[in-house]
């Protein structure tokens, strides 16, 4: 398969390695999806009018197509990329085509298709009008997929950082501790979204001047990106950097 060649390796390792906090130039991020991206979609082969007749005949009993899934989610990558080097528009236009091919393909309660739709939420309308759909996704999510599945969790630690950024630090806090308690459980405590949700945690008690608190929470994670990451990681030494300031 295409997605197996070498180039297509390399394209999804660089990619791969772009999406690291610590690498500042996202715009090789942006330049790697768009090759795979396109790369994909040469890989799919026409289909002739027959068949897409006798197909439409089946779409109620299934739409799955994992080629078309694989393109789908380099729509949803590509839109973020976009969105990391503030090209909003493409970010909007990628995201949008994931979340109507998705919902098309598995339905509008998959959890890639709801992962879709939070990306879109996120890059389209002010922080305000964002989390407050957020909070509308984070039910709908919790009640079709679960408040322990893992898309559910991102969207629910998005939804704090929302909150966050807006100045409700409060309700933040309880978005974090839920989101650090979900990952805890599923993902085990030393894994880097777990890792994260520390770092949120020590973030906004710093911001609450609570430097006790944030001091606890930057120590655990720092525990935790030695343990799994190594003391010179690049994401190690940023939380060495947040406990030094704190």
């Amino acid at each position: 398969m295409i997605t197996k060649s070498e180039d297509m390796v390399k394209l999804r390792a660089l990619a791969e390695l772009c999406s690291w906090d610590f690498f500042d130039d996202k715009s090789l991020l942006v330049v790697a999806w768009r090759r795979i991206l396109e790369v994909l979609v040469l890989a799919m082969p026409p289909v002739e009018e027959k068949k897409v007749r006798r197909k439409k005949k089946k779409q109620q009993k299934k739409n799955y197509d994992p080629r078309k899934l694989d393109i789908l989610d380099a729509c949803v990558a590509l839109g973020r990329a976009c969105g990391f080097v503030g090209d909003f528009d493409d970010a909007r236009r990628y995201y949008k085509r994931a979340k109507e091919g998705f919902e098309e393909q598995l339905g509008r309660d998959n959890e890639k298709a709801l992962d879709a739709t939070k990306g879109l939420i996120m890059i389209t309308g002010t922080t305000s009008e964002s989390s407050e759909k957020l909070r509308d996704l984070v039910k709908r999510m919790e009640r079709v997929l679960g408040d322990e599945n893992v898309v559910t969790l991102e969207t629910l630690n998005d939804f704090g950082f929302g909150l966050q950024e807006s100045g409700e630090y409060e309700e933040a806090i309880k978005c974090y501790e839920r989101c650090l308690a979900g990952r805890t459980k599923v993902l085990k405590e030393d894994h880097k979204d777990a890792l994260g949700a520390l770092n949120n945690l020590g973030t906004i008690y710093g911001k609450l001047e609570n430097y006790e608190k944030a001091f606890e929470y930057y120590e655990k994670a720092l525990k935790g990106n030695e343990k799994t990451l190594g003391r010179n990681h690049p994401e190690t030494l940023g939380t060495v950097m947040n406990v030094a300031i704190i």
